[in-house]
């Protein structure tokens, strides 16, 4: 994400990353940030992004495979908070999560990631996990008997389709393949976990509409 990040290791078997912004309050009028500079001694620019990950990661995971299920899982989450920031309208909620994973999916598949070490299948696999639990409401990935999201190309899934549209009658499947793979990253300059947002909710609703623009016209055509 091409925002700053400070990665913070959990010492109490925090067993599931967490992703929250430096402003998230802590209590009332006292955010995160400002905990961590106080209590920790550590620098935490405004807009920092804050992932809490679990005991020596790279330890616990010295495997390509294992590292890059770990990253597909932070990725969800990140995808997830930007859905809890209220960045998109409640109703349009579930198309933009949906959509934001297609880039992410796509991009695993990148030559330029994957001499970097990432492994595309287990990359998947832990963005499937983390949306999986959220999308069916259980606790964690591993009390999901759904089974759709075992699949490497989860997201092309018609069962997984048709579960979001019967909790969601707004819900509009979008293309898949349609979702640009750099949708989010823009260029490589950093900026605020803020300005990161806005600039994400102009993109994916921009390609959003463009999509339905296009779903209408073709509807047109075929009538």
């Amino acid at each position: 994400m091409p925002v700053p990040t400070l990665c913070l290791q959990a010492r109490r078997g925090h067993a599931h990353p967490a992703v929250l912004s430096d402003g998230a309050e802590v209590m009332p009028e006292l955010p995160l940030g400002d905990v961590i500079a106080e209590e920790l001694g550590l620098d935490v620019p405004h807009g920092t992004l804050i992932v809490i990950g679990q005991d020596d990661p790279y330890a616990a995971w010295s495997d390509g495979e294992g590292l890059s299920y770990h990253v597909g899982e932070l990725v969800a989450e990140v995808l997830l908070d930007v859905i809890r920031q209220g960045v998109f309208p409640l109703r349009r909620e579930n198309d933009a999560l949906y959509f934001m994973a297609c880039s992410f999916h796509r991009l695993a598949g990148a030559a330029g990631f994957q001499h970097l070490g990432l492994v595309p299948a287990a990359f998947r696999t832990g963005l499937a996990a983390t949306l999986g639990a959220y999308w069916t409401g259980v606790r964690s990935s591993r009390h999901d008997m759904s089974g759709m999201f075992l699949e490497p190309n989860f997201l092309e899934s018609e069962r997984l389709k048709t579960f979001l549209r019967s909790v969601d009658a707004g819900f509009s499947a979008p293309d898949v393949r349609r979702a640009p793979a750099g949708l989010m990253l823009f260029a490589h300059r950093c900026r605020s976990y803020e300005a990161w947002l806005k600039e994400v909710e102009l993109r994916v609703s921009q390609s959003l509409a463009s999509l339905q623009t296009g779903s209408d016209m073709h509807l047109m055509r075929a009538s």
